[in-house]
């Protein structure tokens, strides 16, 4: 490797490096001052950069916004990836359910945000609405077709098209979602929620299913 190519990969690393303190520091403001109470200075300040090296990364505070957005997400997808392969279907759908909570629960005040922020702001909330129904939609799509190949395999209970199940579960976590933001910790656990889900799709009982425990202990 020429001194040309080590130089440009030292820039990339620092270049990626700045915009991991500037999605941190901005993370951290929006999470506690608001977006609109956080200026591109503040975010700056707290991340140690220059306000221009900001504008470089992101052309708009919206668009940081939405990169923070998927950095909070990033993680949970990654994790699904990785230990997708060696699933089967049925827990692929266990553990679509069991990241949905855990990443609600572990971002309470981050979700209570971004839901506020998308229903006060307009503007914001075009370009938020269709970052987050792109990610939406394709964890949809993915529940779609779990379910519908549990049900050609016999393992997933065939009362429901698998639109109509994947609707109604989705209301359900919907419903949590809610729960969370309301009730914190009293709400259900997310070990809980997976144990119904088994019950409900694959007829699992209380007692024997594995993360539902059993009720008469």
């Amino acid at each position: 490797m020429g001194a040309s190519q080590v130089k440009g990969v030292e820039q990339r690393a620092q270049s990626q490096d700045s915009r991991d303190e500037i999605l941190k520091a901005a993370m951290h403001l929006f999470a506690n001052r608001g977006f609109h109470e956080t200026s591109m200075s503040e975010v700056a300040r707290e991340a140690r950069v220059s306000k221009a090296l900001i504008f470089w990364h992101f052309k708009t505070k919206e668009e940081l916004f939405v990169a923070v957005l998927n950095r909070l997400l990033e993680p949970y997808f990654i994790d699904f990836a990785e230990e997708a392969g060696a699933l089967d279907e049925r827990a692929q759908i266990q553990k679509l359910v069991e990241f949905y909570l855990l990443f609600v629960r572990d971002n309470v005040s981050s979700v209570r945000f971004f839901l506020a922020q998308m229903l006060q702001d307009q503007h914001l909330s075009e370009s938020l609405n269709e970052q987050v129904l792109r990610l939406y939609g394709g964890y949809r799509n993915l529940l779609v077709e779990l379910i519908a190949r549990s049900q050609e395999k016999g393992i997933c209970t065939r009362r429901f098209a698998p639109e109509a199940a994947t609707g109604f579960l989705l209301s359900a976590l919907n419903g949590l979602l809610i729960e969370y933001l309301f009730m914190g910790a009293k709400a259900v656990d997310p070990e809980g929620a997976v144990a119904m889900v088994g019950e409900w799709l694959f007829g699992d009982s209380p007692e024997t299913s594995p993360a539902g425990g059993n009720p008469a202990a």
